[in-house]
């Protein structure tokens, strides 16, 4: 059944983008049932019941509270990378259960800015595709500085760093068979992740003094759109999300 968010002073009403999603793509016809998530917990039954030119009136046939699986909620922090790549990273971190995502302008960064609309519209239809229960938030872009001074409002706060030669991620955030509360440790994650050019090594000392665990992902240097991606897959492996 076709998933979509709606404001939950919305429901049952749809409209926006969805509208020519539902009626011109997957060309869905009255009487057709959906699913509308209010981002909150609740999901509702419906069934389209009109079509006006930018709205569509649906009628609500159940309710149900749906629970989160998400045990750890973590938070994205990518420095703008060129060209389309930023487009790449939200859809396929939202894909993976990413909580946020925080746009950041560092000593290397070169890309320009895209509208935060635009990027919470991709964030959105890689949820309702994905059948997340919520959509990841993409905020305003933020300095270096800035998302340093933010390090402290998690309980982890991680930098991948191709320099880093004694702690792996894996080694920060491995699991014992036999104390399985480690999950408790770490209700949210913090990962920074940088330009194409990398952090210079006066950023890292600062995000080290913030608060930030350097961390080796292997022996390979990934890219700005891969390393993200492959930290949100192992901490979701690791923690069983």
């Amino acid at each position: 059944m076709p998933r979509f968010f709606v404001s939950p002073d919305q429901i049952p009403v749809i409209s926006g983008e969805d509208v020519h999603h539902i009626r011109d793509v997957l060309r869905m016809q009255l009487g057709e049932e959906l699913e509308l998530l209010d981002g909150n917990g609740k999901a509702y039954q419906v069934k389209i019941a009109e079509y006006n030119k930018n709205t569509i009136i649906c009628q609500i046939l159940s309710t149900k509270t749906i629970e989160d699986p998400t045990k750890v909620k973590i938070t994205l922090a990518q420095c703008l990378p060129k060209a389309d790549k930023m487009k790449l990273i939200i859809q396929k971190s939202s894909e993976l259960g990413v909580w946020s995502i925080i746009p950041i302008r560092s000593e290397r960064t070169i890309a320009k800015s895209e509208k935060k609309e635009r990027w919470q519209t991709i964030a959105k239809e890689a949820a309702q595709q994905c059948r997340l229960t919520y959509v990841p938030n993409i905020t305003e872009v933020k300095s270096f500085k800035e998302i340093l001074s933010e390090a402290k409002d998690y309980s982890l706060a991680i930098i991948p760093w191709e320099n880093e030669q004694e702690k792996s991620l894996k080694s920060l955030i491995s699991i014992s068979p036999d104390s399985p509360s480690q999950i408790s440790r770490f209700p949210d994650i913090l990962i920074l992740i940088g330009p194409e050019g990398g952090f210079s090594t006066n950023e890292i000392e600062l995000a080290k003094h913030a608060g930030f665990i350097p961390v080796s992902l292997g022996p390979r240097i990934l890219r700005t759109e891969t390393a993200g991606l492959a930290m949100l897959a192992m901490i979701n492996y690791e923690f069983g999300q």
